[in-house]
């Protein structure tokens, strides 16, 4: 898709979802009006500062589907959002929803040349959240040999790995570090499964973990944004084999950078939130979403994989996760790039009075990171080098950060 094509249908399609908006959604007519807003001065993009900011409390508030704009009878399946405690965010889609959805899925896929040839294990849990319905859909549509064996149990999934031949697999970020160890243990080196392609995502992980996966498995692992609230795992944008960062699928989202605390635009280059607009969603269309997503856009222009739609940088954390540390301000992934230079692969963050970084590791390595947190992040934290196996594994989203009184 050429730039002109693409600035097009992004016109076209930001006109109509802010009138279907207003025209289907009590909570944004409401909104629009609280806001002073007349839809029919929104002509372009650039109005998009006019609409009001749409939060995750307006959609918790909105349970179980104040925010939807179509009957009841045209919903073909909900996911839920933010975890199992507290009100639910449930996100309903039509048969045109989850359409989209496989289709954003599929340009992953076409640019990790991921064919009807592989074989595709998806780990993440089949359920309300929706980790592994995206990236089924997909490898349906291609008519790939699918194992969806869901979360958990690591010793089938290695087992069904070798057995079967899987080619690619679908994970959390941190999952394949799990695998490889229970590999281990089960006296099977990963370096000789036919694995050749894994799509990584669901949580901020840094370029020092990837190579530490990729070096593992001897693999290539690309970054895979998305959530639930834009429709899904993979809905947003992929990574090209460039590595130049997360390509955003522009003719279906507006992705805006916004001042965490202002909730103004930044600058191209500096970083913020990403608020998200989605053009051609139908059931619970959001205007301008503050996904609490750090990042920053690295370029507008055309990349050399050929891609013409924006780049922004992979996800450095969430505005909830940074940590305020006697003013300086860091994300557990900017220790974790450090911890993984020396091989670490498995740490918890501690955040209370001070910052207690526990990790499995030697007494040595522990001096060179309290050495380094210093130098790179500003701060001194205290630091415990633990013995393999001490800390918590996960088959899941991996809890790295720790609250503590």
């Amino acid at each position: 898709m050429s730039r002109k094509e693409i600035e097009e249908i992004k016109e076209k399609r930001f006109r109509a979802i802010v009138k279907y908006s207003f025209w289907r959604s009590p909570f944004y007519r409401r909104r629009f009006k609280e806001a002073g807003v007349d839809i029919d001065s929104i002509k372009s993009v650039e109005d998009i500062t006019k609409l009001p900011l749409t939060l995750k409390q307006d959609l918790r508030d909105a349970y179980p589907l104040g925010m939807c704009c179509v009957p009841k009878e045209e919903i073909v399946r909900i996911q839920m959002s933010g975890g199992t405690t507290g009100q639910p965010v449930i996100i309903p889609y039509t048969r045109k929803d989850v359409e989209q959805w496989k289709e954003m899925m599929m340009r992953a896929f076409y640019i990790a040349n991921i064919t009807s040839k592989d074989i595709i294990q998806i780990t993440p849990a089949f359920g309300l959240w929706n980790g592994g319905f995206g990236f089924h859909f997909a490898a349906d549509a291609i008519n790939a040999f699918v194992i969806p064996i869901g979360a958990g149990n690591t010793r089938n999934q290695i087992r069904f790995m070798k057995d079967f031949g899987t080619t690619v697999l679908c994970a959390t970020a941190s999952y394949p570090l799990r695998i490889a160890e229970v590999a281990e243990e089960m006296s099977i080196d990963v370096r000789e499964l036919p694995l050749s392609k894994m799509l990584l995502g669901a949580e901020p992980w840094s370029d020092e973990m990837r190579k530490q996966i990729e070096e593992t498995f001897d693999a290539i692992a690309y970054d895979i944004p998305g959530l639930t609230e834009m429709g899904g795992v993979g809905t947003v944008g992929f990574e090209c084999p460039m590595r130049h960062g997360l390509h955003m699928w522009e003719d279906n989202y507006i992705v805006e950078v916004v001042d965490p605390e202002t909730g103004e635009p930044v600058a191209d280059g500096e970083e913020g939130e990403l608020v998200y607009t989605s053009l051609n969603r139908e059931a619970m269309p959001l205007i301008r979403y503050r996904s609490g997503e750090v990042s920053a856009v690295i370029s507008r222009e055309k990349c050399e994989c050929g891609i013409e739609h924006m780049t922004i940088k992979r996800i450095r954390g969430r505005t909830d996760d940074m940590v305020i540390y006697k003013g300086v301000k860091f994300y557990p992934s900017d220790i974790e790039s450090i911890l993984a230079t020396y091989g670490v692969k498995h740490y918890k963050i501690e955040v209370g009075n001070g910052i207690v970084v526990k990790f499995e590791g030697s007494e040595d390595v522990a001096r060179l990171v309290e050495r380094d947190i210093k130098e790179f992040l500003g701060f001194r934290p205290k630091l415990e080098a633990l013995p393999a196996g001490s800390l918590e594994r996960f088959e899941g989203k991996a809890k790295r950060l720790v609250r503590v009184d």
